[in-house]
């Protein structure tokens, strides 16, 4: 077996130049970049058209209401409005594509971290591992190298594949932060999976008796 840098770089490479294709036949899962209209032609994936991710923001607002309560619910154009804010997607199929899961990442360029605002994913595709695939994603998208590679036990049997590559959002951000709610066990293990640990505890930040953690991790660095 090769040692894991070089293997490391050569996969990197290659997702930086490459934009698998949906597959409608073994209906494979894809994750990509639509904020709302992707900003960078290399974001686009080669089967959706402008009005393609137009549409995909209004899905994936129907699946917010659907999911949580009107108290927490986001409005996502109006969010995808505000400068550097992206929505990042996972797809299933094509003509349309069925929104799987779908989450926000909002970057700052005060602090240079990363927030995730908004992880959600479809209740009849949960277990699948594609809310686990969509926050690698964002950190892949942010220049962690590590981030979608280690997650071989999500992408290979589930058929996960990336259209983000490496670094294409092209900020230094130095960590990422997210907030959850301490009783969504769950969820606290995915984020886990994915490197994020518990900084501190924040009391009814959902509201009354609804605590959350504040959970962060560092970007590894691409530096060989």
């Amino acid at each position: 077996m090769a040692p894991l840098e070089p293997r490391v770089r050569r996969q990197v490479k290659q997702q930086r130049h490459s934009a698998p294709a949906l597959d409608v036949h073994t209906y494979q899962f894809v994750s990509l970049i639509a904020s709302p209209v992707p900003r960078l032609e290399r974001e686009r994936h080669p089967l959706l058209s402008i009005s393609d991710y137009h549409d995909l923001v209004a899905r994936c607002q129907q699946l917010e209401k659907r999911v949580f309560p009107k108290a927490e619910a986001m409005n996502l154009r109006e969010e995808l409005r505000k400068p550097n804010q992206y929505l990042f997607a996972v797809l299933q199929g094509n003509e349309p594509a069925l929104v799987i899961a779908y989450g926000v990442l909002a970057l700052s360029k005060v602090d240079y971290i990363a927030r995730i605002t908004k992880v959600c994913t479809d209740p009849q595709h949960r277990g699948l591992g594609a809310g686990e695939h969509l926050v690698r994603s964002m950190l892949a998208a942010l220049g962690d190298p590590l981030a979608l590679l280690s997650a071989q036990h999500i992408s290979e049997p589930k058929g996960f594949t990336s259209i983000c590559g490496i670094g294409s959002l092209r900020m230094n951000a130095k960590g990422v932060q997210l907030h959850v709610d301490t009783q969504r066990d769950v969820a606290i293990r995915m984020y886990t999976r994915c490197g994020f640990s518990t900084k501190t505890t924040i009391p009814d930040y959902y509201g009354e008796g609804r605590d959350a953690f504040l959970m962060n991790r560092g970007i590894a660095s691409t530096a060989t």
